[in-house]
């Protein structure tokens, strides 16, 4: 009889420890639409290359600018400029090639099959884990949240043949962006060959 109530005690524990790492996602949800427009310097590590850059993301579009790359998002259609090739390709991206250029992409999927559960915090961030069910994009994602302010400092999203890391440097909220900043316009980009794979 004692086991089987030492058994309950640790289910509850397992429950709430859940919904904690639940809560703290939900939290750092919050923070970022209350941001608005926001302005993220990271640094990307993606099959043992290092990039740094910046993105700008408004709702569900976003510029990435990245040593070599520009890629626009208008909610649909993402452009992808490869500076040396100077060819730009056209798509309808996957929820996983969003998240390889979106630091904070996760937050719009969490809820979406995915199981939450706390890593290993220290005194400056909250680590949760996510684990993904077969249908979803990623096997895990584990991301670390500063205790202050719920922003995302570091992810690592693990899919079947690609793992990306991505640090966040820097977080400027509240930004001011013309709409049209979210395509590709050809006019600015003269003798660049554009192929449409849509």
């Amino acid at each position: 009889m004692k086991n089987f109530f030492v058994f309950i005690l640790f289910l509850l524990s397992g429950i709430v420890y859940a919904e904690n790492a639940q809560g703290i996602l939900d939290k750092a949800s919050a923070q970022f639409k209350n941001a608005g427009n926001v302005k993220i310097g990271f640094q990307m590590i993606a099959n043992a290359q290092t990039t740094t850059g910046y993105i700008n993301i408004a709702e569900n579009k976003f510029y990435c600018d990245m040593s070599g790359l520009d890629v626009w998002f208008d909610g649909t259609t993402m452009w992808h400029y490869v500076k040396a090739d100077k060819e730009v390709s056209v798509t309808n991206p996957s929820t996983k090639n969003l998240a390889r250029m979106n630091p904070y992409f996760f937050l719009t999927i969490y809820k979406k099959g995915y199981k939450c559960k706390m890593g290993k915090s220290t005194n400056e961030y909250y680590e949760v884990i996510l684990t993904g069910s077969k249908d979803t994009a990623f096997s895990s994602i584990m991301v670390r949240l500063n205790k202050k302010n719920y922003n995302p400092i570091y992810s690592k999203t693990v899919s079947k043949k690609t793992t990306v890391e991505i640090t966040v440097n820097s977080f400027l909220p509240h930004q001011s962006f013309d709409i049209s900043s979210f395509k590709f316009n050809p006019k600015e980009f003269p003798g660049v060959e554009v192929i449409d794979l849509r």
